[in-house]
């Protein structure tokens, strides 16, 4: 949902991605092939990301570092509160047959 209003930026194809399951975390392999953002590219913007606190580092598994979103984080609230009633509304508007995004 994120990508279709916000386009396909590398971050906010990694924030969708991360969104759609707020409570998990996922190692850069993992991100990179769901989000279908390369690794090369995670490795330039989780710092970023990190640095505004939009996302975290949970742990490693071996030498892989696990990251989440920040549920803490009073943007990340927003947005997930954001993409929930959008979906919804989404939902509705298919019902109807008034599709706005495909």
């Amino acid at each position: 949902m994120f990508k279709s209003i916000f386009g396909g930026s590398p971050q906010a194809k990694m924030l969708d991605f991360l969104g759609d399951l707020p409570d998990y975390d996922y190692s850069i392999s993992d991100i990179a092939e769901y989000a279908e953002v390369s690794r090369p590219t995670l490795y330039k913007i989780i710092p970023d990301l990190m640095k505004k606190q939009l996302i975290t580092e949970t742990r490693e598994v071996g030498k892989s570092k696990m990251y989440k979103l920040n549920t803490e984080n009073e943007i990340i609230k927003l947005i997930l509160k954001f993409d929930f009633e959008l979906a919804g509304k989404i939902a509705e508007m298919e019902e109807k047959d008034q599709i706005i995004f495909v």
